[in-house]
């Protein structure tokens, strides 16, 4: 069964969200494009593990023709809130003008971002001044989205970027990214969001730096592993900074404690993914020689997010829709404290639809435990 959400703004968008659990894929797709119609703007589909992608795909070029973007999720977030099931799905209209580019292979980022460099500064130019931003869907398990973000930040100058990495529900097997018809690894797509309508961009965490300091000495960036900070062993510097033995190291104590790198201005949080037997620790955002990270502690989980939806709609007026792409740790963190059900109900209040990610980017930055979204009024 299908639900359906829309607001109209006093500037003509609508953005209005379904999400469909029909277990088979063209119905399942075909009773989103019932809600939805099929003459929105722009389309953005996010598929929950459990469906055989390619009669998703095959159904979505079907329904929505070139005006999709979409990608595997770890669960979604749709008009009811949190849900590890099923197909969720945006539909933004209202004079939007929409360009998506494909950045891949991956496996050199840099490189895929230099090949595009024609269709993205087409794309750039076709901006102008106009108000804009891009959205990034990028493959999850390719562990170079940092890469990916700074130089697609590059390309792109002062248009910027929200977006999200692709997931499957912590499986870490198989992560895609839709373009024309079929779901492909090892892709990311951009697309360049054009409106007259207003808009705001958000970047929101619930961590904060501690006046721990550990210092990165020794680390293989490209496989993000940290093997030492300040000169000695990486996992047991971190449990001694955290005020644990090596062998209290577990998933909670990453999610509770991040390292938070300082960088433009603000913090970005570089989330722990495990403890090495060797004594190392395995990331999921990059990590540089000398890179300088504090230990993290949880703030006021639900405080900030109601703080930070507060401050968007004196600025933009009432929350009429909000695309996002919201980390998997702070679903699981949620859980663990029995929060979901309440952060999940204000997310559909508000009318929030997206998925949780294996990472998130904003700008040029890549990050994890963050929810990055664009709100509309």
């Amino acid at each position: 069964m299908s639900t359906l959400t829309a607001s109209r703004t006093g500037h003509h968008t609508i953005v209005a969200s379904a999400d469909s659990h029909q277990p088979d894929p063209a119905a399942a797709v075909a009773e989103i494009a019932a809600a939805l119609g099929t003459r929105a703007d722009l389309y953005a589909v996010f598929v929950a593990p459990g469906y055989d992608l390619d009669p998703v795909a095959r159904a979505l070029k079907h329904h929505f023709d070139d005006r999709v973007i979409g990608c595997t999720s770890s669960g979604n977030i749709g008009p009811t809130g949190y849900d590890r099931t099923g197909i969720c799905a945006v539909a933004l209209t209202g004079g939007l003008r929409v360009r998506t580019v494909t950045l891949g292979p991956l496996d050199d980022a840099p490189g895929a971002v230099e090949r595009a460099a024609a269709d993205l500064a087409e794309a750039r130019s076709e901006v102008g001044d106009s108000e804009s931003f891009a959205i990034l869907l990028t493959d999850g398990l390719t562990r170079n989205e940092d890469l990916l973000a700074a130089n697609l930040m590059a390309a792109l100058g002062d248009v910027p970027i929200i977006g999200g990495s692709a997931g499957d529900d912590l499986s870490f097997r198989h992560t895609a990214v839709y373009h024309d018809g079929t779901f492909t690894a090892n892709l990311a797509s951009v697309a360049i969001v054009c409106t007259d309508a207003p808009f705001r961009l958000i970047r929101l965490q619930h961590h904060e730096a501690t006046d721990t300091i550990l210092i990165a000495t020794d680390v293989d960036p490209d496989r993000r592993i940290i093997r030492a900070f300040n000169g000695r062993p990486a996992a047991p510097a971190y449990a001694e900074a955290v005020g644990l033995p090596v062998a209290g190291l577990n998933p909670t104590i990453y999610g509770k404690h991040p390292l938070l790198l300082n960088a433009a201005g603000s913090a970005w949080v570089r989330s722990i993914a495990a403890t090495n037997s060797d004594g190392t620790l395995s990331m999921f955002a990059r990590v540089d020689v000398g890179d300088v990270l504090r230990v993290g502690r949880p703030m006021g989980m639900i405080e900030k997010l109601e703080h930070q939806f507060a401050a968007v709609e004196a600025d933009l007026g009432r929350i009429g829709g909000m695309l996002a792409f919201d980390c998997i740790l702070r679903r699981l963190e949620f859980e663990e404290h029995e929060l979901a059900d309440r952060v999940g109900g204000f997310l559909a209040e508000h009318n929030v639809v997206g998925f949780s990610t294996y990472g998130e980017q904003f700008n040029g930055m890549h990050m994890n435990q963050t929810l990055v979204a664009v709100a509309f009024s």
